[in-house]
């Protein structure tokens, strides 16, 4: 890891211990914190019941836990859901599926920084929702910096998620919420 990387997270990681609501880490050379909405925790709640109902243990699902990716700014995910097995501290490795809500109109964070390195790390499947537009993004066969499969999904559809260890979630977006 190099040294601004490592500045940046022990940076955001002593912001976190002072700010509580708020999501923060390093985002692309820069500390980001993000104020949570009553609309990002219903729909992290709402996707994490369907994944259970889907049949993942609970102790395989997170959200907002450290996700570690060598040599670049670790990540802390909306939703995540863990291979069977994983441990703390997690890694790039551990993980089926990252799901995030975007915070922002306009949010290059989740749609260019994160979408890059997740690609980067072959996260297999990536999962954008968007209370702003109304709609999901499921990225998912990761090559280079970016991903061969993109779907849209308008609020109200169900969006599938076929993991690599053959489990399949559906997620329900009937309930999701929009942000103005």
């Amino acid at each position: 890891m190099s040294v601004q990387v490592d500045i940046l997270r022990q940076t955001a990681e002593r912001a976190a211990a002072q700010f509580e609501g708020f999501k923060i880490e390093a985002v692309g050379g820069q500390i980001v914190m993000t104020l949570r909405s009553c609309i990002q925790s219903w729909t992290i709640l709402r996707v994490q019941n369907a994944a259970e109902a889907a049949g993942i243990a609970e102790e395989r699902l997170l959200s907002d836990v450290l996700i570690q990716f060598p040599g670049e700014p670790p990540r802390v995910p909306d939703v995540t859901i863990l291979e069977d097995g994983a441990e703390e501290p997690y890694s790039y490795d551990d993980v089926l599926a990252a799901v995030e809500i975007v915070s922002t109109e306009d949010d290059d964070n989740d749609y260019v920084i994160k979408l890059k390195q997740y690609a980067r790390f072959s996260i297999p499947i990536y999962l954008i929702i968007d209370p702003f537009r109304g709609q999901c993004t499921l990225l998912t066969r990761p090559k280079g910096d970016t991903y061969a499969s993109r779907d849209d999904y308008t609020y109200g559809e169900t969006v599938t998620l076929h993991l690599a260890d053959g489990s399949k979630v559906d997620i329900p977006t009937d309930k999701f919420k929009r942000k103005s």
